[in-house]
C-alpha cells in the first residue's frame, strides 16, 4: 500500500462479495441478489438470487432489436447476454481490466469503451442506456444532461441500484447511491419522467446478511488466529507489523477496518433503514 492511501472499505466490501460470489457460489454477476420472503440468505443460494435480479432487469428492457449501452458493465456479463438475445450492445467502464475481459465476451458484437461516463465521447444514438448497480457511481447532473444527448427518440434509461433514503444521515451504514428525493428532483429538471419503479429494498436487503456473515465468521476470526499465532511464536516480528500498522494507517481508516470485521452496521435490517433499491425505467417527457 502506497504511504498515505486512503483505504476504501467500501471498495473492499464489494471486492469481498465478488470475490464470495465467484469462489463459493460459482457465480459471475457482481450485484446483490433479489430473496424471496423467508429464504435463508446463504452462498450456496446466492446465484439463484442474483439470476433473480438479471430476470427483474430484463423485464425493463424493450424486446430485441435494439442499441443498448452497458454503462459501468464490469466484465461484461450482462451485455453478453444482452447480445445473446439479439441487442446490439456497447460497454462503458473505467477498469482496463474489465474492459479487457469484456472485449473477450462480446468480441466482434460490441464495442468497449475504457472510460467513466462522464467522460465518455460516443454519440449514440441508444434505444437503452443500461446502469446495473453503477448509476450510484456517476455525477447526477452531468450524468443526466449526457443521457440526453445519447438516448434515440423514444429511448429509455433503466437503472437497478441502490439510493439513500430520507432517514440516511451521514453516519456509517451500509448501501450508497444518490438520495433518492434529490435523484427525483434532478430527473424531473432535466425532463425525464418515470415509466416504471420497482421497490426491492427488502429482497435486496438481505444479501447483506452473506456480507457480514463473511466477515464474523471467516475474516475476523482469521486474522484473530493470525494475530495470536504471531504474538506467541513471532513476538519480535508481531511487535514490527503492529507498530507499522499504527503508522502507515490512519486511526480513522483502522477504525473503518475494525468496524467492517465487527460487521454489527452491516445488517439487512440496517441496510433498509437508509436505503431504497429501485429497479426505474426513466423515458423522456418529449418522447411520450
Amino acid at each position: 500500500m502506497a504511504l498515505g492511501k486512503k483505504i476504501d472499505t467500501k471498495t473492499e466490501g464489494l471486492d469481498v462479495y465478488v470475490y464470495v460470489a465467484k469462489t463459493f457460489a460459482d457465480s459471475p454477476w457482481l450485484h446483490y441478489g433479489l430473496w424471496e420472503p423467508g429464504e435463508r440468505p446463504t452462498v450456496p443460494r446466492l446465484r439463484m438470487a442474483q439470476e433473480r435480479y438479471v430476470d427483474q432487469l430484463l423485464t425493463l428492457i424493450p424486446p430485441p432489436p435494439l442499441r443498448v449501452l452497458d454503462i459501468g458493465g464490469g466484465t461484461g456479463e450482462m451485455a453478453s447476454l444482452l447480445v445473446s438475445k439479439g441487442y446490439r450492445v456497447d460497454m462503458i467502464t473505467p477498469s482496463p481490466l474489465q474492459a479487457e475481459i469484456a472485449a473477450e465476451k462480446l468480441g466482434a458484437n460490441g464495442q468497449v469503451y475504457e472510460t467513466r461516463f462522464e467522460d465518455f465521447t460516443g454519440s449514440g444514438p441508444y434505444d437503452v442506456c443500461l446502469f446495473s448497480e453503477s448509476f450510484q457511481y456517476v455525477k447526477l447532473d452531468a450524468s443526466l444532461e449526457k443521457l440526453e444527448a445519447l438516448l434515440a427518440p423514444g429511448g429509455r434509461v433503466v437503472i437497478a441500484d441502490c439510493f439513500r433514503a430520507d432517514a440516511y444521515k451521514g453516519d456509517r451504514q451500509p448501501g450508497g447511491g444518490h438520495r433518492f428525493s434529490e435523484f427525483l428532483e434532478q430527473i424531473a429538471a432535466h425532463g425525464f419522467g418515470i415509466l416504471d419503479d420497482h421497490d426491492v429494498t427488502a429482497a435486496a436487503a438481505q444479501s447483506m446478511a452473506i456480507d457480514q456473515n463473511f466477515y464474523r465468521e471467516f475474516a475476523s476470526p482469521a486474522i484473530e488466529q493470525i494475530r495470536g499465532l504471531l504474538s506467541s511464536r513471532r513476538p519480535v516480528l508481531y511487535w514490527l507489523m503492529a507498530r507499522a500498522y499504527g503508522l502507515f494507517v490512519p486511526r480513522a481508516e483502522r477504525e473503518n477496518i475494525k468496524a467492517r470485521l465487527k460487521a454489527d452496521y452491516r445488517s439487512p435490517e440496517a441496510f433498509e433503514k437508509v436505503n431504497t433499491y429501485r429497479f426505474l425505467s426513466l423515458k423522456r417527457h418529449k418522447d411520450r
